[in-house]
């Protein structure tokens, strides 16, 4: 990465940074781009440059995570319920806060339609290759199981996220192993 990579990156961190700890606050309708730029302690501009407008922070903050799911979590040989699970919620509990932050700063919609995105990309990478994901209709397994892991992720972060990562997706997999049977 060099230099000027480096230095955009900073100020997206520093962006970042400056908006949820003003969210913590007040909440984001509340947060003024001044503020997040006086905070972030970078030029208004510099703000613009890289996003339109203090929601595309979260969009983009949401991308990355979603970059990053992908790189941890390689396409599965297999498809197993279980790890699945306890991948997918141990890694959305790493971001706890900030999935708590959103819903207590009444961005539950965003929240949603974030994580809806993120849910069906994250799934539609870990089909893996080959006959799989050439399989007829796959689109539609992909749709369906990202809707049920991320409806079972909203309740989660709407119930506050009390429970450990490992014991909801251990409760997840055993649900869902008495509903769902290979034919």
């Amino acid at each position: 990465m060099n230099g000027h990579q480096m230095q955009k990156e900073q100020s997206r961190k520093m962006i970042q940074d400056a908006l949820f700890g003003l969210m913590e606050e007040k909440g984001f309708a509340q947060v003024t781009v001044s503020e997040i730029v006086e905070k972030a302690d970078v030029a208004r501009r510099t703000f613009y440059r890289l996003y339109h407008d203090k929601m595309d922070v979260i969009r983009f903050y949401f991308r990355e995570l979603c970059r990053d799911y992908g790189r941890r979590y390689k396409p599965l040989q297999s498809y197993d319920i279980g790890k699945i699970a306890e991948e997918y919620f141990g890694f959305w509990y790493q971001h706890r806060e900030f999935l708590l932050l959103l819903h207590k700063s009444g961005l539950d919609d965003v929240l949603y339609y974030e994580i809806s995105r993120a849910s069906a990309e994250v799934v539609g990478k870990r089909i893996g290759s080959g006959e799989a994901k050439k399989a007829a209709g796959v689109e539609y397994f992909v749709r369906y199981t990202s809707g049920g892991f991320l409806n079972l992720l909203y309740c989660w972060i709407m119930d506050g996220m009390q429970e450990t990562p490992e014991n909801y997706a251990e409760n997840v997999r055993k649900v869902l192993l008495q509903f769902i049977r290979p034919v």
